[in-house]
């Protein structure tokens, strides 16, 4: 497959222009439950939590929101953040990209679920820099990738949706660089939709 990187730049008008369809579309159901209750599982009572490509916070925020954490996400998609706000108002909504987002503190967990994988490769790889800035230690991580290297196109409603991957030994080798242990992997999850899921504690 020729190189699809130019794609990429087109995902956070895709969400924007989709956002509102798209959290309909995704609906309520937590096929995440089983990761989500994983990672909580590391994390102290009422935990800050650093959601990265956050939508509307439905339906993962709200699920963690409900075990009582606080949330601060970021998205870049006006669209979702204003759900997000009007739906959790107690909670932190940063309209900010999260290649570029600058908060001057640390979170007890960083999920990057579903958001992290549309980036390009040499994006992923830049942002392992972003996690370490908001992690401690103890800090748990969860991103999901896919399950091997390269470049995925998929589709919202018409436009084409860039996702890519790193291999899995250039991921232990990044989390092993920026100091995070890798707790547990598992490719395409039959149990979670076929998510190939990474979770990692900073050490």
């Amino acid at each position: 497959m020729a190189n699809q990187t130019h794609l990429a730049a087109h995902i956070i008008d895709i969400y924007k222009k989709h956002g509102c369809a798209w959290t309909e579309l995704r609906g309520q159901y937590l096929y995440e439950k089983n990761w989500l209750d994983r990672f909580l599982s590391y994390l102290p009572e009422q935990a800050s939590l650093l959601d990265l490509g956050c939508g509307s916070g439905q339906p993962i925020a709200a699920y963690c929101i409900l075990q009582g954490h606080q949330l601060t996400g970021v998205d870049s998609s006006d669209t979702m953040i204003g759900m997000a706000r009007q739906s959790f108002p107690e909670h932190m909504w940063i309209l900010a990209d999260m290649r570029e987002v600058k908060l001057e503190r640390q979170f007890h967990g960083i999920l990057a679920w579903d958001s992290f994988f549309h980036l390009t490769p040499d994006n992923q790889r830049q942002m392992f820099a972003q996690f370490t800035k908001f992690s401690a230690t103890g800090t748990v991580l969860m991103f999901t990738s896919g399950p091997a290297a390269g470049e995925a196109i998929g589709e919202m409603f018409g436009d084409a949706l860039y996702h890519a991957s790193l291999s899995q030994e250039e991921y232990r080798d990044l989390l092993a660089a920026h100091g995070f242990e890798v707790l547990k992997m598992t490719v395409e999850d039959p149990e979670c939709a076929g998510h190939t899921v990474w979770l990692a504690k900073k050490l």
